[in-house]
């Protein structure tokens, strides 16, 4: 399957406004006392961002059994364990790449961990440079803003199908989940050295030798409709993959695409051992 290295992305270049409006509707939802006075505060607002974890939405999900030290030759057994490595890391960072019939249609990064001071963080830029930002805070449910389609920082109620994929650690674990679970013609095609490009908030370039594995899997790949201000999801129901997993049973990166050019590049960073 043809791939391209993503290019570098520069997380300095996001703008401070989404933050700030995020850290007030953080302060905000803490103290006011009641349901009604941290509604109205995300309601008006119109900035966002930056973030932390107390319990990722999806570790409410019964975990995956464990398979242990799996022969990398046993691609299921050993394609469980990234799973469930990537489930268990306290920290997790991630960059990417979309393609629609072969052409770049968007790019960003996502991240969830103990250190941020909310749950998940997703940035997301368009193929038309439309900026757009994501949140899940604790408390509080998911939160977008976007720099066209949205008036300010809109609290996502009740939120939709494509509204918990992006805007939850859902984005982050759903993707290797629905692989590991309907991967059709799995195959260890051997070993290969796998360099990921600088990720978000300054991680550095990293080269990692890793098992690449191939098949095919039913996709989801998120999107942003600029029009009507809403979250997508599109079903993918026949995308090859290469997956590189490295020796230590880190997810490193993942490719996938149809036949009609449409699909994602993950880079997997920040996996804490």
């Amino acid at each position: 399957m043809p791939f391209t290295e993503p290019a570098e992305q520069d997380p300095s270049a996001r703008p401070d406004w989404p933050l700030t409006m995020l850290m007030v509707v953080a302060c905000l939802a803490i103290i006011a006392s009641g349901w009604g006075v941290s509604r109205s505060a995300l309601d008006g607002g119109s900035h966002g961002t930056p973030a932390s974890v107390e319990e990722p939405s999806p570790q409410a999900r019964p975990p995956r059994e464990q398979p242990g030290d799996a022969d990398p030759a046993d691609a299921e057994a050993f394609l469980e364990g990234a799973a469930e490595e990537l489930k268990t890391s306290p920290s997790v960072q991630v960059s990417y790449t979309q393609h629609t019939q072969g052409r770049e249609s968007g790019r960003g990064w996502a991240r969830a961990g103990e250190d941020l001071d909310v749950e998940f963080e997703h940035y997301h830029r368009t193929g038309k440079d439309v900026e757009v930002f994501r949140y899940e805070l604790a408390g509080t449910g998911y939160l977008m803003t976007a720099e066209k389609g949205l008036d300010g920082l809109t609290r996502l109620e009740p939120p939709t199908e494509a509204d918990r994929w992006l805007c939850s650690v859902e984005f982050l674990l759903g993707t290797l989940d629905a692989l590991v679970e309907s991967a059709v013609g799995l195959e260890l095609m051997g070993t290969e050295e796998v360099r990921l490009p600088r990720g978000p908030e300054g991680i550095p370039a990293s080269t990692h030798t890793a098992y690449r594995y191939s098949g095919s899997f039913p996709a989801s790949m998120g999107g942003y409709d600029t029009d009507t201000g809403h979250n997508t999801l599109t079903r993918l129901p026949d995308a090859e993959f290469d997956l590189w997993v490295d020796e230590d049973g880190h997810p490193r990166r993942l490719s996938y695409e149809t036949a009609d050019g449409d699909g994602e590049t993950y880079d997997y960073h920040a996996v804490a051992d």
